[in-house]
């Protein structure tokens, strides 16, 4: 079947494929025969090649002197390359397939032998001879033949523009691949971002925070103890997990439901340095007859459970104008607080048996109830 072909062609894949390129015209193998140093040619370069008896003929990749007798065809190359994705090299033609259906498609009307737009592929009609010279006027110029000819080189020229369309169709759809992996994965980290959110909420699809049995404490002071800090730190900072939340509290049994929100590896302007705790509000069942925003001033203490320090401390006052002390309409709203509320650097002399101590105290000056 190689035999029947005219015409020259690329890979669609021209580096993945560059061992199956003829030396001499630079297109696919056709018929590919080996020289004596190992690399390949096409049939018809090679009698182009030597058809001067008299020229010294030099390999043109490794410039080792080349001997006629020498060349073996070369079936395993034959074989990859008729096996080889190629597309048309005519602009108007998106046709793609394998070497070896290349011919049945230069039957196909859509794709006539002998055009212009097809300049490389030698006409059915002429004989045996003139089909050699047209392969050979076409190659001559990178093998430094001495038929160039204008002719030629704009045979050449075409057929190097064809290679550059179909070259830069392929990189169109290369990127319009990128872009749409790129989509795919902005959809995937949203849906793992929002995964995550629910995995590490604390009442996941509850419709309220927790009841009044599961709160911590009903009077505003949460003393919470954190164990196995290290490891806490170690995921935050690894991107296994950034934050963890306290147990529930409350205001009052009818009161405010709470979170705390501690990011062992910090947040925002905290990242990488600082232990940032923020409070949150969550959903609570009494939300209606409470006053919003919440005013109430919060202060966190980091506990020195050897009692020789004394806490670190940090009082914040709700920003009324912040969306994170309104009125939740959803589960919990966005967590406000102290980005910097201690260095890494300070932790140390207030752990013990790896695990912290924290207090958190809302103040409850004109609550109600």
């Amino acid at each position: 079947m190689m035999g029947k072909l005219r015409g020259s062609v690329m890979p669609m894949d021209p580096l993945g494929k560059a061992g199956l390129l003829c030396q001499a015209c630079g297109f696919l193998l056709v018929n590919p025969q080996q020289a004596g140093c190992g690399h390949r040619y096409c049939r018809r370069c090679v009698k182009g090649l030597f058809r001067d008896s008299e020229r010294i003929v030099s390999c043109l990749t490794c410039k080792e002197i080349l001997h006629l007798k020498e060349f073996h065809s070369d079936k395993a190359a034959e074989n990859d390359a008729l096996d080889t994705q190629i597309g048309c090299p005519n602009f108007d033609c998106r046709w793609t397939g394998t070497l070896k259906s290349y011919q049945e498609h230069l039957c196909h009307p859509e794709a006539p032998i002998g055009t212009t737009k097809n300049a490389t592929l030698i006409p059915e009609d002429q004989n045996e001879n003139k089909e050699k010279e047209a392969h050979w006027s076409v190659t001559a110029p990178i093998m430094g033949g001495p038929s160039l000819n204008i002719d030629a080189v704009q045979l050449r020229m075409e057929a190097l523009e064809l290679m550059v369309a179909s070259l830069r169709r392929q990189l169109n759809q290369q990127v319009s691949n990128v872009k749409t992996l790129q989509h795919s994965c902005s959809q995937y980290e949203e849906l793992l971002k929002n995964s995550q959110e629910t995995r590490n909420s604390p009442h996941g699809a509850k419709g309220f925070g927790p009841s009044v049995q599961e709160l911590a404490s009903t009077d505003g002071i949460l003393i919470w103890k954190v164990e196995n800090f290290s490891k806490l730190l170690k995921d935050a900072k690894s991107g296994k997990r950034h934050s963890i939340f306290s147990p529930a509290f409350a205001t009052h049994p009818f009161g405010y439901r709470l979170y705390v929100r501690l990011y062992p590896d910090g947040d925002g302007v905290g990242k990488g340095g600082h232990l940032s705790l923020f409070l949150a509000l969550a959903k609570g069942p009494y939300d209606d007859i409470l006053p919003w925003p919440f005013r109430q001033k919060v202060t966190f203490s980091l506990l020195d459970p050897t009692r020789r320090k004394s806490p670190l401390m940090e009082t914040f006052l709700p920003d009324p104008q912040s969306t994170s002390f309104q009125q939740p309409h959803q589960k919990l709203n966005v967590a406000s607080g102290s980005p910097l509320f201690t260095s890494h650097a300070e932790i140390p002399s207030y752990l013990k048996d790896d695990t912290l101590f924290l207090k958190i105290a809302v103040d409850l000056t004109g609550i109600d109830f």
